[in-house]
């Protein structure tokens, strides 16, 4: 595998600016969102593609979306989603999120890749037929069906990226969790990608006290693996992201801010960093 990140004291962010992809390292572009948009990467950005979230994919093939044991579909009008969750099991999605891999590389002209949205909905999902008769040929239980479902996904990407593979998880530290809820098996992927991220992520960073508290667990849930560490940017008060930057540099190898639009506060936020 490539190189995985340093622990350097510069800044990262998820951007939507291209004036931001040149500024910062490093600078990931989500070349496909949840939404199912296509936006391409500008030079010098690491796409970004979300695999298994896509809400336009989700109303043009219905079987698609996931689905719990009561029929209740993982979508936005469903209680518990912000986006709809299409099945990992189904082969045209998995070849549908290959073929996003492959353009996203090739537009980007780089080497680098961050996969978003590799998951199940959460517990309980999926249980569509593609499944249900998957995991019954597998001869193993719905827990290990789903982890080895999308670590399989994972190890298919790898080859496709030259460069450092980026894999982003849902920010709960709790031992088994991951596994249980989401379908990751975290101690395999250790030995698939070159670094994890973590959206942490407030409107407000108030306090900081939680954030070191999660902060904390990722260190001993990941390690050695890199990990990145994500605040939300966007109209969050300098002096509070600043703090938050302060607590997430003391345990991540890096810091990324998300969605922010103010280039010269986030390079002052990047100048706190490199005087610490």
């Amino acid at each position: 595998m490539s190189e995985a990140p340093s622990r350097a004291r510069r800044l990262g962010v998820v951007t939507r600016y291209r004036e931001h992809a040149a500024a910062f390292s490093p600078a990931f572009w989500e070349v496909k969102d949840v939404g199912g948009a296509w936006i391409d990467p500008p030079p010098g950005a690491i796409p970004m593609v979300s695999c298994f979230g896509d809400n336009r994919l989700g109303r043009a093939h219905p079987d698609w979306i996931q689905v719990d044991q009561e029929g209740t579909l993982a979508t936005r009008e469903s209680r518990y989603f912000d986006w709809t969750a299409i099945c990992p099991s189904q082969e045209p999605v998995r070849a549908q999120a290959q073929s996003w891999v492959q353009k996203a590389l090739e537009q980007s002209g780089g080497q680098d890749l961050r996969l978003d949205d590799v998951s199940f909905a959460r517990d309980g999902y999926c249980r569509c037929p593609a499944c249900v008769s998957a995991m019954k040929e597998s001869g193993s239980d719905w827990s290990l069906y789903r982890q080895d479902t999308l670590t399989e996904f994972v190890r298919a990407v790898r080859p496709l990226v030259s460069g450092r593979l980026y894999l982003t998880l849902y920010p709960d530290p709790y031992p088994g969790h991951l596994e249980e809820r989401f379908g990751l098996d975290i101690d395999r992927l250790k030995g698939v990608v070159d670094a994890f991220v973590l959206p942490i992520y407030d409107l407000a960073y108030s306090t900081t006290y939680w954030l070191e508290v999660l902060a904390r667990g990722f260190v001993d849930r990941l390690a050695p693996t890199p990990w990145l560490l994500e605040l939300y940017g966007l109209d969050v008060a300098e002096a509070a992201l600043g703090r938050a930057v302060d607590v997430a540099a003391f345990y991540a190898d890096r810091v990324v801010i998300a969605y922010d639009r103010d280039l010269d506060k986030l390079k002052r936020l990047e100048a706190r960093l490199q005087r610490e």
